[in-house]
């Protein structure tokens, strides 16, 4: 045989290419080895025999394992085989197995793509005994590198016969194995195409029920953003309302205000023209007595004493107020007034709002309970309590909170204007 053709395969279950099957088949090159027969005393420093120094028995179930039908393309057209598209996947595996056994260009190459692919697996099985080569490729088996494996027990001297008899068995089961999945894979094949057209019209049908429903969930998103937005509205429209009101009120409170002090100055009036009519009625009274009842005049009558006594509380009352009003400054300070009767509650709001301050008051629970002055309490700088108005464990239980909350705690001995104004003056001079 010439060494520029390609020879027909050597293995006896696979057909032969006749020389006619392959186009100006000089140019995979001169063969530049000859064939030789494996050497029975080989060297020691290359262990590992040539494609074409294997037995041909060999060679179709290495190239078709070891090489992928990519792989074997690419080195024809790297081999210089003339339109190596024109061939079968069949009919290049069966020119490398001859390339392969001859020594030609093709199967050097196919070699060298070998020693590169599998150089983990030749350094692994080289450090490891020729003993422990069968432990190796049962691992393979397992899903190890099965194919680097297969070529290194076929290729290398040291492999016991045994080992690579076994190793030729696995890969011929495993090719049969492989063929009879393929076989119920064709089987198969129409049912599942069957089956993948339904999955996908039904994709299809829940991909359009998908963009209905985000088509609705936008439209709804898009009403409750209208709603949303007329509720912004309706509130800040109640807001504004509220302020309004709010700034109504004040108004309303500030002429109340007013007006009580107006009231105010009416009674204080009424009550001198009363005191001032009482003091002429007495006066009336004591001049038409009878002459022989002398009167001490040094010595006034217990009803000018009081009605003295009274216009000097109230002139007493009316300066100690002034000395107030031009010595204390509360700076804005709350105060809450706990005890005392209602009536008594706008003299002394008016007082402490002279004071630059601001009354909450409390009856200490003829009306208000006790949940209001829990209400009250947070909200007051300085708490005033008359001991004359509430019980002694009403007084405990309020200066524990004022201890608690760090609140200022004034008990005064009395619920009158005067001892309220004395106890702020004290505290604040």
């Amino acid at each position: 045989m010439d060494s520029d053709q390609i020879p027909a395969s050597t293995d006896q279950n696979s057909p032969r290419l006749s020389p006619s099957s392959v186009q100006n088949p000089a140019s995979f090159g001169s063969k530049k080895t000859p064939f030789k027969a494996p050497s029975t005393n080989p060297e020691p420093k290359n262990s590992f025999l040539h494609l074409w120094e294997l037995e041909s028995k060999y060679l179709c179930a290495l190239v078709g394992t070891c090489a992928t039908i990519p792989e074997i393309r690419r080195l024809a057209h790297k081999s210089r085989i003339d339109n190596p598209d024109q061939y079968t996947d069949y009919h290049l595996h069966n020119i490398f197995v001859n390339a392969a056994h001859d020594g030609t260009r093709p199967g050097r190459l196919l070699e060298k793509l070998f020693r590169q692919k599998f150089k983990t697996s030749i350094t692994r099985f080289k450090e490891t005994h020729y003993s422990q080569y069968e432990t190796l490729w049962e691992s393979a088996l397992q899903g190890g590198d099965l194919t680097g494996s297969y070529y290194v027990l076929i290729t290398n001297k040291n492999t016991p016969s045994e080992t690579r008899s076994k190793a030729v068995g696995d890969i011929h089961m495993l090719s049969h194995i492989s063929g009879m999945a393929c076989r119920a894979d064709l089987r198969d094949l129409p049912r599942l195409r069957k089956d993948n057209q339904r999955l996908i019209r039904e994709i299809e049908h829940l991909n359009v029920k998908r963009t209905e429903l985000i088509r609705s969930w936008e439209q709804k998103e898009s009403e409750l953003q209208k709603v949303l937005l007329n509720l912004k509205s309706q509130l800040r429209q109640q807001n504004c309302c509220k302020t309004q009101s709010a700034i109504d009120d004040q108004n309303n409170l500030i002429k109340i205000r007013k007006k009580n002090e107006l009231l105010a100055q009416l009674v204080g009036e009424l009550r001198r023209e009363k005191s001032q009519l009482r003091k002429e009625i007495l006066q009336v009274k004591a001049d038409h007595q009878k002459p022989e009842i002398k009167i001490n005049s040094k010595k006034p009558t217990s009803i000018d004493t009081v009605c003295g006594h009274e216009r000097e509380t109230q002139n007493e009352s009316t300066n100690e107020d002034k000395n107030l009003s031009s010595t204390t400054d509360l700076n804005g300070k709350k105060v809450l007034y706990v005890g005392g009767r209602f009536r008594q509650a706008p003299h002394f709001r008016d007082l402490v709002e002279k004071l630059n301050g601001c009354l909450f008051f409390h009856d200490g629970g003829r009306e208000d309970g006790d949940r209001r002055l829990d209400e009250l309490l947070p909200q007051a700088d300085v708490v005033v309590c008359p001991i004359d108005c509430i019980s002694h464990s009403a007084i405990g239980r309020i200066k524990r909170e004022c201890q608690k909350l760090n609140i200022r705690f004034l008990p005064v001995r009395r619920a009158s204007l005067s001892t309220l104004g004395r106890a702020l003056s004290h505290a604040y001079p």
